[in-house]
C-alpha cells in the first residue's frame, strides 16, 4: 500500500513542496523445519548498516509469520511563488498539498500577475507604435529633401509637414502613456511582492 504525505512551505518567495512517499510492505515467512528459525528482516531494525536496515523475525516450527515494513522517502521540489502557474495550483489542490485558503491566495497572486502582463503588453504596444512612427518620419523627411520647390511640390511639403506635426503629437501622447504604464507596472509589481510576502503557510496533510 502506498500513500503520500505532502507539505508546502513558504520561505522568502520560494515554496519547497515536500512530498513524502510512504509505502507499506508485508512480508510473509513460513518455516517448514522442525526447529525455530530466525529471519533477518520487525518494525524496529535489529541492525543498521551502510545503506541497509536489517530486521529480525522469529518463526516457530511449522508456522507462518509476517513482517510489515513501512518505508518513507521524501521528495522535495522548490517553486518560486512568483512563477507558479494555474496548472500547478490545480495540481497542488488535487494532491491536497494545499488547503482552500492557500489555493485562493495563490489564485489571487495569479490574477495579479495577469494584471501586470496586460499592462506590460499595453506598454509594449505603445513602444512598437512609437518605433513605427519614427521610421515613417524618417521616410517623410527623406521625401521632403527630394522636393525641388515647384507649385505641385509645395502642396506635398505642406502635406508631409502636417503629417510630421500629427506624428509628433502622437509621439508625445505615446510617451506620456508609456511613462504612466511604466509607473503602473512598477506599482502592481510592488503589490504582487506584498501579496507573496504576506502569504505564509505550513500545511501538512
Amino acid at each position: 500500500m502506498r500513500r503520500y504525505v505532502c507539505a508546502l512551505l513558504n520561505l522568502d518567495h520560494r515554496a519547497p513542496r515536500v512530498v513524502e512517499i510512504r509505502e507499506k510492505k508485508t512480508y510473509t515467512f513460513r518455516n517448514e523445519d522442525s526447529a525455530p528459525r530466525t529471519v533477518i528482516g520487525d518494525l524496529q531494525p535489529a541492525e543498521v548498516t551502510s545503506g541497509w536496515m536489517r530486521f529480525r523475525v522469529q518463526v516457530k516450527p511449522k508456522e507462518t509469520t509476517t513482517l510489515v515494513v513501512e518505508e518513507a522517502k521524501p521528495l522535495e521540489t522548490t517553486y518560486i511563488l512568483a512563477n507558479v502557474t494555474s496548472d500547478q495550483v490545480v495540481l497542488f489542490a488535487r494532491e491536497q498539498s494545499i488547503n482552500q485558503a492557500i489555493e485562493e491566495a495563490l489564485r489571487k497572486i495569479l490574477a495579479q500577475k495577469k494584471v501586470i502582463e496586460d499592462l506590460e503588453a499595453q506598454k509594449s504596444a505603445r513602444e512598437s507604435e512609437a518605433e513605427r512612427i519614427f521610421d515613417d518620419q524618417q521616410r517623410l523627411r527623406e521625401n521632403l529633401k527630394a522636393l525641388k520647390g515647384s507649385q505641385e511640390e509645395k502642396a506635398l511639403v505642406q502635406r508631409y509637414t502636417q503629417q510630421l506635426n500629427n506624428q509628433e503629437s502622437r509621439l508625445e501622447a505615446l510617451q506620456k502613456e508609456s511613462e504612466w504604464l511604466h509607473a503602473k507596472v512598477d506599482s502592481e509589481k510592488g503589490e504582487l511582492d506584498r501579496m507573496i510576502q504576506a502569504l505564509s503557510f505550513d500545511v501538512k496533510l
